[in-house]
């Protein structure tokens, strides 16, 4: 099993020179950043606040508190780390809504891998600021070394909303953190997603080049081969394909996947994984090829079935359509194929047929424009009027809402919201537009 997903949290630098470890040693927060101390890590972050994101300290009128915070700013400066949370402690407990006591005492925590106690605190400053997204940050971080991952996931997501501070060490600890935890439940599209941002900022490590290969193989990290067997191998050159690919090196990149399909023909998803980078440099038919190879190998690869009929939309709606109705006898529960057999089926004629498949994806998801606008089509063809209005505003009402909120967050350069509500399979990507 591969270590860079186990015990420890390993971490990217801004450069992507080295990997920083999160590790009982060597997890000082102050560390992530450089050679500052935690404390002055804390009055760093916090001078470059904008005052619309976070609360101002509260004045210091009363002079018990006061001393107990001039005593524990002096500590944390010399690093006396135990005394400086103590005193935030006392500091707090007269002014319980002290959000940048709670900011201070967290991250003394956290610097001293106290997970638990730091992310009791970064909850209770999200408590005071829910839109406070580097807190959420930090806290999906804490509960990530906590074995916490749906929480995890879920804040670094909500911090990903947010925006949080600019800070390039930070965001890609914290895409990194992310990837894995998509990884591990089975998001590998979201995970590749999350772990392109990285590759195309340049970043080069072992780590994230087996988090790659790993996503487009469809791999969790804890089902990974062990290194220096042939399984390993063929993850870490399909990752270096993703990256070549990442960087727009499509020759190298393509390249590298003909020598590995050749030389490993049967390894599970390693066609599909080739075909899905023939997609992206629009060489449909050859993805094709490659699709069809992965189901010679293995008849029921359900996403190789969905991308074949995915790809015949429009093009050749019949042919398609044998493929997505065996997708979804494969897999009944998966909103994908149920969407996808709805739309072959409205451009073969079959409205009628097509109106349950779609309603199905709608219910799953709620927020998704392009459902409505394929039930509006269907609605109206069996002469449904009233139905094919409702869908069509709905549809005209999500699309302006896209396009409103369309754009990089703070966070990323991914657009908000985009990991959650959209639709896709296991491992492949958007539904035909």
């Amino acid at each position: 099993m591969r270590a860079p997903m186990q015990s420890r949290n390993e971490v990217l630098d801004s450069t992507g020179s080295q990997l920083l470890t999160m590790g009982r040693e060597d997890s000082h927060l102050g560390r992530l950043w450089g050679t500052r101390t935690a404390a002055s890590l804390v009055i760093f972050i916090w001078a470059t606040l904008s005052a619309g994101t976070f609360a101002s300290t509260p004045q210091q009128s009363n002079t018990a508190f006061g001393q107990i915070v001039e005593k524990a700013k002096r500590a944390s400066e010399e690093s006396r780390l135990d005394e400086a949370a103590a005193l935030y402690v006392r500091a707090l407990a007269l002014r319980p809504r002290w959000a940048d006591g709670w900011w201070s005492l967290a991250t003394l925590e956290y610097d001293q891998d106290h997970y638990a106690k730091a992310a009791a605190d970064f909850a209770k400053l999200i408590e005071l600021q829910p839109k406070n997204g580097t807190a959420h940050a930090m806290l999906g971080l804490c509960q990530f070394e906590l074995g916490k991952d749906e929480p995890a996931l879920k804040n670094l997501l909500s911090a990903e909303q947010l925006g949080i501070i600019k800070d390039e060490q930070l965001r890609h600890v914290a895409l990194y953190h992310m990837g894995v935890l998509e990884l591990r439940m089975r998001k590998f599209g979201d995970a590749k997603e999350t772990l392109d941002q990285l590759a195309r900022a340049r970043v080069r490590t072992k780590e994230l080049i087996t988090s790659l290969g790993l996503a487009v193989l469809l791999v969790r990290p804890q089902d990974a081969p062990p290194d220096g067997t042939p399984g390993s191998t063929v993850i870490d050159r399909a990752g270096d394909a993703e990256a070549l690919l990442a960087a727009k090196d499509y020759d190298k990149a393509k390249q590298t996947y003909v020598e590995l399909t050749g030389e490993f023909p049967a390894y599970p998803n390693l066609h599909f994984a080739f075909g899905r980078l023939l997609l992206e440099t629009n060489e449909t038919d050859a993805a094709v090829e490659q699709f069809q190879l992965e189901l010679k190998r293995d008849p029921d690869n359900l996403n190789s079935l969905l991308e074949i009929a995915a790809v015949r939309y429009l093009v050749d709606s019949e042919d398609g359509l044998r493929y997505a109705e065996k997708a979804l006898k494969l897999a009944p529960r998966l909103p994908f194929a149920h969407y996808l057999v709805g739309l072959l089926r409205l451009d073969t004629g079959n409205a009628a047929g097509a109106i349950p498949e779609l309603q199905i994806a709608q219910k799953a998801f709620p927020n998704e424009g392009r459902i409505y606008f394929s039930l509006g089509n269907a609605y109206a063809r069996t002469g449904q009027k009233e139905a094919a209005a409702k869908a069509r505003a709905e549809f005209a009402r999500l699309n302006t809402l896209e396009a409103k909120k369309r754009g990089p967050s703070l966070y990323s350069d991914r657009p908000p919201g985009l990991a959650e509500g959209k639709l896709e399979t296991l491992g492949t990507g958007k539904p035909p537009s």
